[in-house]
């Protein structure tokens, strides 16, 4: 799924109506160089959001197994200049994920997938 803005709860009333939390620009930016990124990656199947404050890439667990997904987001996160871990907080509901944060052209991005359900 792609969404160009971060939906009703990005929007502010202000006097002249409302607008978008995070200006139109920059998301338009934030999604265009998330679509290069990941048509570079060559990856198909990814999930790709864009929100107020970031850009969310998922690896969803039914495009490989396990092993793969977690190779697929230690690439991404090694492209952005970020670093895949396995959630081990305990308690936490993504116990047992592969998550990494990084940035994109001046953007944060958040990617993961899920290995495990949680305990």
């Amino acid at each position: 799924m792609t969404t160009a803005t971060g939906g009703p709860a990005s929007l502010a009333a202000t006097g002249a109506g409302l607008v978008p939390a995070r200006p139109l620009a920059a998301q338009a930016h934030a999604l265009r160089a998330a679509a290069a990124f990941i048509e570079h990656a060559g990856i198909a199947g990814l999930s790709l959001t864009i929100g107020d404050d970031r850009i969310t890439i998922q690896v969803p667990v039914h495009i490989a197994g396990p092993a793969a997904r977690a190779a697929a987001v230690a690439w991404l996160a090694a492209a952005t200049s970020g670093r895949a871990a396995r959630d081990t907080r305990p308690g936490s509901r993504t116990h047992g994920w592969i998550l990494a944060d990084g940035h994109l052209a001046g953007h944060a991005v958040h990617i993961f997938t899920a290995i495990e359900d949680a305990p």
